[in-house]
């Protein structure tokens, strides 16, 4: 299991962990092809911290990159800049390290970096900056919806006539109008108090909704954190008063039209029509792409959303069967939308939910998780064996997703990117996650148990989803894995390090796995065999 210890910074630890796992997944993970693979922990800090052990999910998915990248695979990593302590690169010696490790892994890869490049991290901001295509989100009205109506404040559900721009100044309008503040209508006022009330639950309201006028709130964003705003404002608005209402309203409207300013949006779009990546050419080419992101927490947290949907359009085959059908002139369009929205290809991220109201959805029970695995483990083997290698001229391509639980605050785009394997038969996802929020919602729910379903390493995960991950095992089997968790919690607890390995495909699906430490009168063995003896 996890520890929280804030021991010194890894650095010989942090090499040697990397390579006692890559080790271990050579010698017996290995030859076991996945479409979706789960990287499970319980806390959002490292999987292992101990005087001997360094190790998080970062290093880990290069390790497993690794090997699935035998079988003529390119990948692309979206890594997390701004994870907490030595999991993200806020120290540049952090960056430094895992750039070690991952240069000797993929010595041929590019890299990218998509951020506002405003920070102190320089050494984020040398890498080559990737942009979107601003002519491309112009084109896609339905995807930018999507995404704002996952990042509105006030849980609006906007749709493509909302949002619809032709230039920069109007992408910088829509960003404004919706994710400001909002008309003081009763009907806006209603929506907020339910946003309040649904967004606080369970983690206390007061320190949102019931906080005093006086208090100063500084939110990281209006995006991901707009309730703080909303409940300054219900508060303002109930006991009137008027001049705070208004105090509020600058300060939320100042953030973002500054954030959205010309000069901001420039850095993550590019408006000329030959703009070009060079993502795309160098995954032709089978090299391995790194993008490092430096948004999670600010008012930029909405444009991953877009770039990895972007990403999708460029490289994901779609089977001749599931294309867009061209309309003849005068025909009209087969189900809503527009002419021109239907031959464009248009379609919602969450195509399968499209109209679906989150209310209407049935509660999380253990009946709907078991359905979840059970549909997604059906889905993972059928794709395992479909289709041939040609992918029209498409690379097949591992998309590693560093922080997934992060992404889910858009659940949308959450679900969308998490279901890539089932849309585009040439590519694969790894996604990490965290599990200890304490009010999960329902996409998080299933998207843990869609990856939990094919193949998965368990480090820890939240009780909840474990009992529903298991429920189906015989009551000897489940003792078994219990008696699995035990020792994984002694050898933990000693500064060891082990997890649980799931693979639906193997005769015991379930196995635990150990990182063993070198004797140290082994030593000059043990380098060798790392390949570091000088």
């Amino acid at each position: 299991m996890q520890t929280q210890k804030d021991n010194k910074k890894p650095n010989t630890r942090y090499t040697q962990s990397y390579d006692l796992f890559l080790r271990l997944a050579d010698k017996v993970m290995s030859n076991r092809p996945w479409r979706k693979l789960g990287l499970f922990s319980y806390y959002d800090a490292p999987y292992f911290d101990s005087e001997s052990v360094f190790l998080s999910p970062k290093q880990v998915m290069v390790a497993m990159a690794k090997e699935a990248a035998r079988e003529d695979k390119t990948v692309v990593f979206v890594m997390d800049a701004l994870e907490e302590g030595s999991m993200g690169f806020s120290a540049e010696a952090d960056f430094r390290q895992f750039m070690t490790l991952f240069d000797e892994a993929f010595p041929d890869s590019m890299k990218f970096y998509f951020g506002p490049a405003d920070s102190d991290k320089v050494w984020l901001h040398s890498l080559e900056h990737l942009k979107i295509p601003a002519s491309w989100l112009v084109k896609k009205p339905y995807v930018f919806a999507e995404v704002l109506t996952d990042a509105s404040p006030t849980g609006e559900d906007w749709g493509p006539g909302d949002v619809s721009f032709e230039d920069m100044s109007g992408l910088h309008e829509v960003l404004v109008e919706k994710l400001g503040p909002p008309s003081l209508t009763e009907e806006v006022l209603e929506k907020m108090r339910k946003e309040v009330a649904s967004k606080t639950r369970g983690i206390g309201a007061s320190d949102y909704a019931g906080e005093a006028i006086g208090l100063l709130v500084s939110p990281g964003t209006a995006v991901t954190h707009g309730v703080k705003y909303l409940g300054k404002l219900l508060s303002t608005v109930k006991d009137r008063r008027k001049k705070e209402v208004k105090d509020v309203y600058l300060e939320w409207r100042q953030r973002v039209d500054n954030a959205y300013s010309r000069d901001n949006l420039d850095r993550f779009f590019d408006s000329t029509p030959e703009y070009d990546s060079r993502v795309v050419a160098a995954l032709l080419q089978k090299k391995p792409v790194l993008v490092i992101t430096e948004t999670r927490d600010t008012l930029f947290d909405a444009f991953l959303p877009l770039l990895l949907q972007n990403l999708m359009d460029e490289i994901g085959y779609v089977p001749p069967g599931k294309r867009p059908r061209f309309h003849t002139e005068g025909e009209k369009p087969a189900s809503g939308g527009t002419e021109e929205e239907q031959s464009d290809g248009q379609t919602p991220m969450d195509y399968e939910r499209a109209g679906v109201d989150e209310s209407e959805l049935p509660p999380v029970t253990g009946r709907l998780m078991m359905t979840m695995m059970e549909e997604a483990s059906a889905g993972a083997e059928h794709h395992a064996v479909a289709g041939d290698d040609s992918f029209g001229g498409k690379p097949r391509v591992i998309i590693l997703l560093d922080a997934a639980t992060h992404l889910s605050n858009f659940e949308r785009s959450f679900r969308s990117v998490l279901r890539i394997p089932e849309r585009f038969p040439n590519m694969s996802v790894a996604a990490s996650f965290f599990t200890n929020r304490e009010t999960m919602t329902i996409a998080l729910q299933e998207g843990v148990l869609e990856y939990i379903s094919n193949r998965a390493l368990v480090m820890d995960l939240n009780p909840a989803l474990f009992e529903a991950a298991t429920s189906k095992l015989p009551v000897s089997k489940k003792a078994w894995l219990e008696g699995r968790l035990r020792e994984m919690a002694g050898i933990t607890s000693n500064g060891g390090a082990a997890f649980l390995e799931y693979y639906a495909s193997a005769d015991e699906p379930w196995a635990l796995r150990v990182l063993k430490k070198p004797r140290l009168g082994l030593a000059k063995r043990v380098f060798h065999w790392l390949g570091r003896q000088k």
